[in-house]
């Protein structure tokens, strides 16, 4: 009873993969199943329409018929051909046209993952082997849909071929013993039993061995990891032309190509090992294929000799009955493919059912024309998906809109985690964030998000247009664009572009594309933060690849670009931040001070020793700027 159970569970499971794999097909290319089937069964009908005109003709040539009469008929076979052919053109041009949006839809439905999924897992090592995977997927999803369509194709390969091979094979001879066997219909069955007991034997064994294997060498973890290396030196080499400094100041090639082949071997191994174990099964099919022909030949042969066909009709016999074998074939391989690849489908479809863990809320954040707002930490702890390790103890801060905090401490105390936090990139693991007193996971995600622009020291942008990079969007306000690159200080830069806001960054897609140079990215990213018009803003260490001085300029001149709004400045050079209206300390993961300026000096402790420790540097970059 429970092997029952499992069975229908078995079978449930692989009836739901098979619907979802053609879901996604019939979602990038609608009908493209019914053109595939439409195609291949008008390619089986003139295939067996061509046999039986063949058939036909070497009996009428054969019997001495009138050669005006051969002629008629293979015009009226011309006709029909001609009508096949046009069909079957018309339906592979349609397909080949829907297949370039197919493909196009695949790589689709990843980045859409990719881009809406929680930040959680964006950094989580387990989710780009899971992407690997998906990408891998699309091959097993190709498989499991095709499956299903051989399995339609097999039946009806079989039926068509069956209807009309059994006008042939219901037509007994006059004679005893083996040969009246041979010609009779018990001869046939008989025959039909061994190919296809043959053909099951091939189709559910030997090709279940050979795609055992193959699904372990598409799944082998080592050969992902070697697959995702390689990717990766090709991305940042081959195609990340801005690498191509690094890498010949510092003669890097040697130890690219080295970490290149190893991992190229990874992969090469893993396939090597693979198709040394698939020969064996490979062998033993086409044995079997061999063996099915012997047969199928030498019954034809036989029942030509007892007198029950005639010679066109003993190749119409042999070609039908290759076609059912074949449709045998056709239909054990597809059930073959559906029952292996499903089994591994489970894997592939992780990615994609990678859970949205954050809580989105319900509630739309209030908008206020005071932009009276107030942020609250309550007793946060944090430790990051698969560490045992607190980043966060005990955080608790508050603050208004319309204030500037700077916050500061050594590298990896905890800062940059905390505006993580903050903008919900991340949950705490205990404690709450509060918005004017309701916790921020009570809010609706869209709507919370666009309280804040964020500067983070790696802040991105792409090779678009500096006024889609600015915007955000392709749509946009060109005089605000202007506006807001002109505040952030890059003014004079882009009256030198011949193309202003249109100018595109970098030369990946636009060879008069421009370079810019880390601060002037910085710039950019700045004017980003600008345009949003967010009343919440966080520079988390954008400058941290500048001097001083230009890091000093960079934060003055944005203290005047923010006005009433809040903003937190996150640095680890405490001179940057002197113009706060309040310094947060923090230090191994909790808040060790605040206070002014003036006040955390006076006090002597974490600040003042690290103002201390580098306050010789200050004087010795910038003279008396900072002291």
């Amino acid at each position: 009873m429970k092997n029952k159970e499992n069975k229908k569970q078995k079978w449930n499971k692989t009836l739901r993969m098979v619907m979802r794999c053609h879901g996604i097909f019939e979602d990038s290319d609608k009908g493209c199943l019914a053109r595939d089937l439409t195609k291949n069964m008008l390619v089986t009908a003139n295939s067996l329409f061509a046999v039986w005109i063949t058939s036909r003709l070497i009996d009428m040539v054969v019997s001495g018929e009138p050669w005006q009469d051969i002629i008629f008929f293979a015009f009226i076979t011309g006709v029909i051909t001609l009508g096949f052919y046009l069909a079957t053109t018309t339906v592979e041009r349609r397909k080949n046209c829907h297949q370039f949006a197919r493909q196009s839809y695949d790589n689709r439905v990843l980045w859409e993952k990719v881009i809406n999924m929680d930040y959680v897992h964006v950094e989580n090592p387990e989710t780009h082997i899971a992407l690997e995977r998906m990408r891998q997927g699309f091959w097993r999803m190709n498989r499991v849909a095709y499956g299903m369509f051989n399995c339609i194709m097999g039946l009806f390969t079989i039926v068509a071929s069956a209807v009309m091979i059994l006008p042939l094979a219901l037509r007994t001879a006059d004679a005893t013993g083996f040969m009246g066997f041979i010609g009779s219909p018990w001869g046939l069955i008989a025959l039909i039993g061994a190919v296809a007991a043959i053909e099951v034997i091939r189709g559910f064994i030997t090709s279940k061995v050979t795609y055992k294997f193959l699904s372990g060498a598409m799944n082998d973890r080592k050969k992902i990891q070697g697959e995702r290396t390689s990717s990766h030196y090709v991305d940042s080499v081959l195609q990340g032309y801005r690498n191509g400094k690094d890498v010949r100041i510092f003669d890097e090639r040697e130890l690219i190509m080295r970490e290149y082949e190893n991992s190229a071997m990874d992969t090469v191994s893993v396939w090597h090992n693979v198709l040394r174990k698939m020969w064996a099964s490979d062998s033993v099919a086409s044995l079997l294929s061999l063996v099915t022909r012997f047969i199928m030949y030498g019954f034809a042969a036989l029942r030509a000799v007892s007198g029950a066909l005639s010679v066109g009709e003993i190749i119409g016999f042999v070609m039908y009955f290759s076609r059912i074998t074949g449709g045998i074939g056709t239909l054990t391989d597809g059930i073959g493919n559906i029952s292996i690849d499903v089994e591994f489908l489970d894997d592939a479809f992780k990615f994609l059912d990678i859970p949205d863990e954050k809580y989105k809320g319900t509630l739309p954040t209030e908008k206020r024309d005071d932009n009276e707002y107030e942020f609250e930490f309550k007793n946060v702890w944090f430790k990051y998906p698969n560490s045992e390790q607190y980043v966060l103890r005990g955080i608790d801060l508050k603050w208004r809109i319309g204030e500037k905090m700077a916050l500061v401490g050594k590298n990896g105390c905890g800062k940059s985690t905390l505006v993580k936090l903050l903008c919900r990139l991340y949950d705490p693991t205990e404690g709450e964030i509060t918005l004017n007193g309701i916790d921020i996971r009570k809010y609706k995600y869209e709507d919370y998000m666009a309280l804040f622009s964020v500067v983070f020291q790696d802040s991105g942008l792409f090779s678009f247009s500096i006024a889609e990079n600015v915007a955000a969007d392709t749509e946009y306000d060109p005089e605000q664009v202007r506006d807001c690159v002109e505040r952030a200080g890059l003014g004079e830069r882009l009256s030198r572009m011949e193309n202003g806001i249109d100018t595109c960054l970098y030369k990946d897609f636009d060879e008069d594309g421009v370079e810019v140079s880390g601060g002037e990215a910085q710039k950019l990213c700045l004017a980003r933060a600008i345009y949003k018009g967010a009343p919440f803003i966080v520079l988390d260490e954008p400058t941290a690849s500048l001097d001083p001085i230009s890091e000093h300029d960079i934060y003055t001149k944005f203290n005047g670009i923010v006005g009433t709004k809040t903003a937190v400045y996150i640095s680890h050079r405490l001179s940057s931040c002197r113009f706060c209206d309040e310094i947060t300390v923090m230090e191994n993961g909790t808040i060790a001070e605040r206070g002014t300026h003036d006040e955390l000096i006076a006090k002597d402790g974490v600040y003042g020793k690290l103002w201390a420790a580098q306050a010789e540097y200050y004087k010795d970059t910038a003279g008396d700027l900072y002291m």
